[in-house]
């Protein structure tokens, strides 16, 4: 492919921000719907046992998605993606194209059929076993049997979407996950007038919105040219290419959802609910690690490949700080906030319907738990794709292997103890440790400096969220005012909450020099 000229590799520097506002807004926009679902989904199904049964069976096919597909497969595909588009000729890159398509379609399909056979095996192995001859191993077993060739339909989608971000359009792939909340939504609130078991509607449903998201990314790799016969073939140099990279970043990208599969295993083996309260927090610290940390990996990623392939130095360190700098703006007052207001947070969007006063609290304290790490996830998305743009998925194997080691170890000394807390904790401190790992690689070889400017991101950043903090903490109400008032009180004081802490942060940013085009990458 013909190489860029000079202004056009500026533009690419210049519009990440732009960019990443755009996935930043849809990938937002799915992440509050999928918060409005969550909504409803406790009210039907509360945190009781049938709540842990679709839960556990939902994750498992979730879990081997982001395994496969959006954490490792992505991170190994568009670096080599980056090389043809940049040095060989379309007809290369089409073949190429076809060829990793086939190829991974027909390991997918070899997977879900295992999945669906296995069902009550992968149930048990998930949950260790402590559901054995309980009903809610049977119930998960048989909505696993249902969902699982979700798997592939989800894991083709993703590879789909990381052609198009390749090619700079995000707005489809940030967009689609939106069809996933609608239909479980949908689901929910049909389920009882179609099925004696209304949870098992929320299967069918889930694996109509993977039809729908597989199906909504075609016209626009009709319009890139791309939407080709899938072809096999396993030596073909891109595919060899791919799959070196591919071994390691399996781990590597995926630790955090290792981590949470560690944390649901250890959960089932407490109190019924134990696995539904985990869940509901971790759903709330989805929200700024995906509206954010997710839109800057996925803009990042193809511009750092691009910038390596070019050789550009500058480049590559301007954007990766741009990166880091965002999301120490963004993930320092998420992390103080969620902990600050968490009951308030709970007890709006969960307090009805099935979902009990007694659930309110042991999901705020896992939220408080996971608050913690919200930072450091963050950081892990951004800093990650600075390896995997260089081919390099060794270093952050290793360092997914303490994270995940830490994981393991702070889980067993804390479960028996303070219960799901003890899990959320370890999610938090083994996510630090693997950021604080990714940075010091990354600072070693040169891609990021520390220096003034980066000292005076964070010096703002805990300024801001110190004076956020106090307006919180003044206006917040008791415990018991939550619990025992209207659910449109509580909306309106939670609005009052978010809108005046918020502003408080951003207008002592301003006050402090920050400008949005620190935030468009304009630095």
């Amino acid at each position: 492919m013909a190489n860029d000229s000079d202004r056009e590799i500026e533009l690419d520097s210049k519009s990440l921000g732009q960019r990443g506002i755009t996935v930043a807004a849809l990938t937002g926009s799915s992440r509050v719907l999928g918060l409005a679902r969550d909504v409803v989904l406790s009210s039907f199904f509360g945190a009781g046992p049938i709540a842990d049964a679709f839960f556990v069976a939902f994750r498992i096919p979730n879990f081997f998605r982001r395994l496969l597909a959006e954490g490792a497969f992505s991170q190994a595909f568009i670096p080599v993606l980056s090389d043809y588009q940049e040095k060989r000729s379309r007809e290369e890159l089409e073949e190429f194209v076809r060829t990793i398509a086939g190829n991974f379609g027909v390991v997918l399909t070899a997977i879900c059929v295992l999945g669906v056979l296995l069902a009550p095996v992968f149930v048990l192995l998930f949950t260790l076993g402590a559901w054995q001859g309980d009903d809610r191993h049977d119930l998960a077993s048989g909505l696993l049997r249902i969902m699982f060739p979700y798997l592939g339909l989800i894991s083709f989608t993703a590879f789909l979407g990381a052609i198009l971000n390749s090619f700079n359009r995000f707005a489809v792939p940030a967009f689609t996950p939106v069809l996933l909340n609608v239909a479980l939504i949908a689901g929910a609130l049909a389920g009882s007038h179609v099925f004696d078991q209304p949870v098992f509607a929320l299967a069918w449903a889930v694996i109509f919105a993977g039809v729908l998201q597989f199906a909504f990314h075609m016209p626009s790799l009709a319009s890139l040219r791309l939407l080709r016969l899938p072809k096999f073939n396993w030596r073909s140099d891109g595919t060899r290419r791919v799959l070196k990279i591919l071994g390691p970043a399996v781990y590597a990208a995926s630790a955090g959802q290792i981590n949470i599969l560690v944390g649901t295993i250890l959960a089932s083996q407490l109190v019924v609910g134990s696995v539904s309260w985990l869940y509901y927090a971790d759903r709330l610290i989805e929200l700024p690690v995906g509206m954010i940390a997710i839109a800057i990996q996925t803009v990042i990623l193809p511009n750092l490949s691009k910038l390596h392939q070019r050789e550009d130095i500058g480049g590559y360190q301007a954007s990766l700080a741009w990166g880091l700098h965002v999301g120490i703006y963004v993930g320092v007052p998420a992390t103080a906030g969620l902990c600050c207001i968490s009951v308030p947070l709970i007890a709006t969007l969960f307090f009805h319907g099935e979902f009990d006063s007694d659930a309110v609290f042991k999901v705020s304290y896992a939220l408080q738990a996971f608050g913690i790490g919200v930072l450091p996830l963050m950081l892990v998305r951004i800093l990650a794709p600075g390896y995997y743009a260089r081919h390099d998925t060794v270093t952050p194997f290793k360092y997914a292997s303490i994270s995940v080691g830490i994981n393991i170890l702070v889980s067993l000394s804390l479960f028996k103890l303070i219960g799901h807390i003890g899990i959320a904790l370890a999610t938090s401190v083994a996510a630090f440790a693997q950021a604080v790992l990714l940075l010091k690689g990354l600072v070693a070889r040169g891609d990021i400096l520390i220096d003034k400017q980066l000292a005076k991101v964070v010096l703002q950043s805990v300024i801001a969220c110190a004076g956020m903090m106090i307006v919180l903490l003044i206006l917040v109400p008791s415990n018991e005012f939550w619990l025992s008032t209207t659910i449109w009180v509580r909306i309106g004081w939670l609005g009052l909450l978010i809108t005046s802490g918020m502003g408080a942060y951003f207008m002592i940013l301003v006050l402090a020099g920050v400008r949005p085009r620190h935030f468009l990458g304009r630095l």
